[in-house]
């Protein structure tokens, strides 16, 4: 498997990092997640430069023919476009972790917020490197689940109404998308 499938899992280990080590680590438990957002981004531009230098890169889980419950294929395709959105999320999805650690420190759903942005960068880069629409289509419905709990606040009214509002809306986007495969 290609090393490019690196930039997408990155964010998932530095999530896991964050929600198993992040209470007994304090601090440090986010600033040991950081490091894997920022070793996506590298490897975003490295992959950057991969398919401008030697075209798309597609990575198969499996063979369509081999398999016959499976008739689509289950992977991922990077050309230069989905490498440019990569390179894009992976750096504003640093800039938020890193940014967020400095003022949300004493906050007492620290751990859990830095978990959910990793795990936020991890989902928007596989979204952009989906292999079909199906893919995109989950990845899109796991993106809207945790723009909510990202939104969702018990303590604040108005911020409940608008991650209630922000879902709905989104569920209308789900009408529009399952039209259009």
């Amino acid at each position: 498997m290609s090393y490019v499938m690196l930039v997408p899992l990155l964010p998932l280990l530095a999530a896991l990092l964050v929600w198993v080590g992040g209470r007994r680590l304090g601090g440090r438990g986010a600033v040991l997640g950081a490091w894997p957002l920022a070793a996506a981004f590298a490897g975003a531009v490295m992959t950057l430069a991969l398919v401008s230098a030697q075209g798309p890169v597609s990575v198969r889980f499996y063979e369509p023919g081999s398999a016959a419950n499976l008739a689509l294929p289950i992977g991922f395709y990077f050309d230069r476009l989905s490498a440019v959105m990569m390179t894009l999320i992976a750096l504003v999805g640093t800039i938020i972790y890193l940014y967020s650690t400095g003022y949300m420190y004493q906050d007492r759903g620290y751990h859990w917020y830095h978990g959910l942005i990793a795990f936020t960068t991890f989902v928007l880069l596989c979204m952009v490197s989906s292999a079909n629409l199906v893919m995109l289509f989950v990845f899109w419905q796991i993106l809207s689940w945790l723009l909510f709990l990202l939104a969702h606040n018990h303590a604040h009214a108005a911020t409940l109404q608008g991650a209630c509002k922000t879902f709905t809306l989104l569920r209308v986007g789900d009408a529009a998308f399952l039209a259009g495969i």
